[in-house]
């Protein structure tokens, strides 16, 4: 039997426990010490929930029960309406558009970080998620040469009716790279070498730049 000041003294222990178990001062060794002293043994079982039988010093005994915490895979995996939503973004965008979209609409990795063009490419990779490129490509969409071979103009002539704006062009990555959307086949009246050298024009200029 023990007697009214030891059990007191026992109740007080008690009741700051919670106050010394979140002392900030006290380092985890220290916590450690403390389970070891109130701790006989614990049994774990594991199932649709996980189950943690405690018996402690004294001979009292608790059960705990806990919520299964996902497998770190499917932690880490994207949810479905953001790999959904850079599939649309795509048909827009190149990766590096498509992650400052989706900061804006506040958006983030299951790490709560900002999405960046390495982040959005490997997505799209690990998804199988058709790139921006092959999109336009499908669409057929050209090249500068292919359109230089298609219209009988120099490669050169191509990208600077591409910067004028003379032509649609939809850019495909980061460094800004572009494809053409082709002319029709009259569309170019061609010119001609010679001392009265004539520039190509177009006859049906398709002025405005598509989206990027």
């Amino acid at each position: 039997m023990i007697d009214a000041q030891t059990k007191q003294q026992l109740l007080s222990l008690a009741t700051d426990f919670p106050r010394v178990w979140n002392d900030p001062c006290v380092e985890p060794r220290e916590r450690k010490r403390i389970l070891r002293l109130l701790i006989e043994d614990v049994t774990l079982i594991n199932g649709e929930m996980i189950q943690a039988h405690v018996r402690l010093r004294g001979g009292a005994t608790r059960t705990l029960t806990l919520t299964k915490p996902l497998p770190i895979a499917q932690i880490r995996k994207t949810k479905p309406e953001v790999v959904a939503e850079i599939d649309g973004l795509l048909d827009h965008y190149c990766d590096r558009e498509v992650a400052e979209v989706l900061n804006r609409q506040g958006r983030r990795t299951w790490q709560g970080e900002s999405f960046n063009l390495k982040k959005i490419a490997h997505i799209r990779e690990a998804f199988k998620l058709k790139s921006r490129y092959s999109r336009l490509r499908a669409k057929g969409l050209l090249t500068a040469k292919e359109m230089s071979v298609r219209h009988g103009v120099t490669f050169t002539t191509i990208n600077a009716w591409g910067r004028e704006g003379l032509l649609q062009k939809h850019h495909y990555d980061n460094v800004r790279r572009c494809l053409y959307e082709p002319l029709d086949e009259n569309a170019i009246l061609k010119g001609q070498g010679g001392r009265a050298a004539k520039q190509p024009i177009l006859t049906s200029a398709q002025a405005g730049q598509g989206a990027v």
